[in-house]
């Protein structure tokens, strides 16, 4: 409904002022209720990086004791991994201050664990000898880890994807064993995609 309005330069002529639709605001809604959702997700991707890189460190640590790698690439290894681990704090730290920029920082979050999954697949040539059950191990755990762990697919797949495939190649190019890493292949589709089903689905699969 527009409601007249008088001016006094012109006392005798009514101005017609529109006023907003009742339904404008019932119409954001959707437009909110998707940005508190998107913003909720990327909050959860920071907090969640934390325990899994904790859990990564560990895995680390656990390989470079015991997994028969040369001293030398081990330590190199070691180091890379920790660099990453690093910036996963810097990242969850930075968007705790700068609580409006959680889509970048989920953005470098992601950048980051795409980081950790090539270094962690460069450790099946640099960290571990060539025995097939623990280049099985060291690809396979940590995957299962982190998709219990941070809940959200593309996370998930920038680590998973390069730390499989380069265990792959050295479970074909060291161990000799093409049986070995088409098992790897299938357990590690098998571990995503039962996750993805228990909890990830109801979630959505691509957040922005």
């Amino acid at each position: 409904m527009a409601l007249p309005e008088f001016r006094p330069d012109y006392p005798g002529l009514p101005v017609v002022t529109p006023t907003a639709p009742p339904h404008a605001a019932l119409s954001r809604l959707p437009e909110l209720h998707e940005e508190s959702r998107l913003a909720l997700r990327r909050a959860d991707l920071n907090a969640r990086a934390i325990p899994a890189a904790g859990v990564l460190l560990g895995m680390a640590t656990l390989t470079a004791m015991f997994g028969g790698g040369a001293l030398a690439p081990t330590f190199a290894w070691s180091l890379a991994v920790f660099v990453g681990v690093a910036a996963v704090l810097v990242s969850h730290l930075r968007a705790a201050s700068v609580f409006r920029d959680l889509a970048g920082s989920a953005a470098d979050m992601r950048a980051i664990l795409l980081y950790l999954g090539i270094t962690w697949g460069a450790g099946a040539f640099m960290a571990l000898d060539a025995e097939v059950p623990a280049l099985l191990l060291f690809a396979a755990a940590p995957v299962l880890a982190l998709a219990w762990l941070l809940a959200d697919v593309p996370a998930i797949l920038a680590f998973a994807v390069p730390a499989s495939l380069c265990t792959v190649a050295a479970l074909v190019l060291r161990s000799g064993s093409p049986a070995a890493a088409a098992l790897l292949l299938a357990l590690e589709a098998g571990i995503f995609l039962g996750l993805l089903r228990k909890r990830m689905l109801p979630f959505g699969l691509l957040p922005r």
